[in-house]
C-alpha cells in the first residue's frame, strides 16, 4: 500500500480563492491530459491537478464530490494517478509546490507503485430471497455475514496485490448491511479476479457478491496528517 505522510495543512474559514488537490501523476513526453475543470501544476516530474475553490473547509456535497471523481476518473483512463483524500485544500500554488518538493520522493514511487495497478471493490450483502439469513437474530446474521464475507475475501485476496476492509458508515459493526473490500489489482488481471468473484458467488449462492470497477486506486493510497 502507497502512503505519503505530510504535515499538518490547517484549513480555515474563509472566502480566498484556494486549490483542492485532487490527484498526482507523472508527467512525460506525450501530449498533457485534458482534464475538465482542473488545473495541472507541474513540478520535476510531477503533475498535480487541482481545482480553483474558495479556502474553507469542504464538506462532501454530492456536486464536489462527482466534479473530484470526474478529475481523478479522467486522468486514470490515460495513465496512473494517486488520487488525494477529497477535500485537500491548500491556500495557494505556492503552498501546493511547496508541498510536492517536500514529498517528491514519495509521491513519484507512489505513482510508479500503482502503474498498470487498479482497484476493484467487492461487497457481500444476504441474497433477498434467503429466509435463512433473514429469520435469525439481526446481532446473529450480522456476525454470520461478517465471518463468511470474510473468509470469501480470504480467497479473493490470493489473486491481488493488496487488500483492504472498507469501514461502514454506522456505528454497529453487526449490522446486516453488508460487508465491502478493495482489491489492488494488476490491469492484467481484472478478468482472471472477476472469473474467481463469478466463483465465489456460485459456491456462497446465499450471498449477492458484487464486484465494481476498476476504479482509481482511492482505498490504497493516502495522505496522512501528523503534528
Amino acid at each position: 500500500m502507497a502512503r505519503t505522510t505530510t504535515d499538518r495543512f490547517r484549513v480555515v474559514t474563509g472566502s480566498i480563492n484556494a486549490l483542492q488537490l485532487c490527484g498526482v501523476y507523472l508527467l512525460d513526453a506525450g501530449a498533457p491530459p485534458r482534464v475538465a475543470d482542473a488545473e495541472v501544476i507541474p513540478f520535476r516530474e510531477l503533475g498535480a491537478l487541482a481545482r480553483s475553490v474558495p479556502y474553507y473547509a469542504m464538506e462532501p456535497k454530492d456536486d464536489d464530490v462527482a466534479a473530484y471523481r470526474a478529475i481523478v476518473e479522467g486522468i486514470f483512463s490515460t495513465r496512473p494517478v494517486v488520487p488525494a483524500p477529497y477535500g485537500l485544500i491548500f491556500r495557494s500554488r505556492d503552498s501546493l509546490l511547496t508541498w510536492m518538493e517536500l514529498h517528491y520522493v514519495t509521491l513519484v514511487d507512489a505513482v510508479r507503485f500503482l502503474e498498470e495497478r487498479v482497484m476493484a471493490r467487492v461487497r457481500v450483502t444476504p441474497g433477498l430471497s434467503t429466509s435463512s439469513w433473514a429469520t435469525r437474530e439481526i446481532s446473529k446474521v450480522g456476525h454470520d455475514l461478517e465471518v463468511t464475507a470474510f473468509d470469501s475475501f480470504r480467497v479473493l485476496k490470493k489473486h491481488a496485490v493488496a487488500f483492504v476492509a472498507i469501514d461502514r458508515d454506522d456505528n454497529n459493526p453487526l449490522t446486516i448491511d453488508g460487508a465491502e473490500g478493495a482489491f489492488l489489482l494488476e490491469r492484467e488481471q481484472w478478468n482472471a479476479f472477476s472469473a474467481v468473484v463469478k466463483d465465489e458467488q456460485r459456491r456462497l449462492p446465499d450471498l449477492r457478491i458484487e464486484q465494481s470497477g476498476p476504479w482509481p486506486p482511492y482505498d490504497f493510497v493516502k495522505l496522512e496528517f501528523g503534528g
